[in-house]
């Protein structure tokens, strides 16, 4: 079983229709355009979880009322 990265899905090996390889492990994804919203931006979707990319997501919309500085916690 794999974890699509970006939309979350479990994925069997014959349904996985797309990978990408970054910083030496391969990723999987149930279509391409999966694999290239996480091309776009990688670290946006592995070594968080829900909340932390919840958070992420919400600067990113806010960032032009924060003139691009994303809100910190520090």
């Amino acid at each position: 079983m794999y974890l699509d990265p970006v939309c979350k899905s479990n994925l069997k090996e014959v349904q996985v229709k797309a990978t990408y390889t970054y910083k030496g492990e391969t990723y999987q994804f149930c279509c391409e355009s999966c694999r290239d919203h996480f091309s776009n931006d990688p670290k946006k979707h592995i070594g968080r979880n829900w909340w932390q990319r919840f958070l992420y997501r919400l600067a990113e919309s806010n960032a032009e009322e924060f003139e691009g500085n994303k809100p910190t916690c520090h």
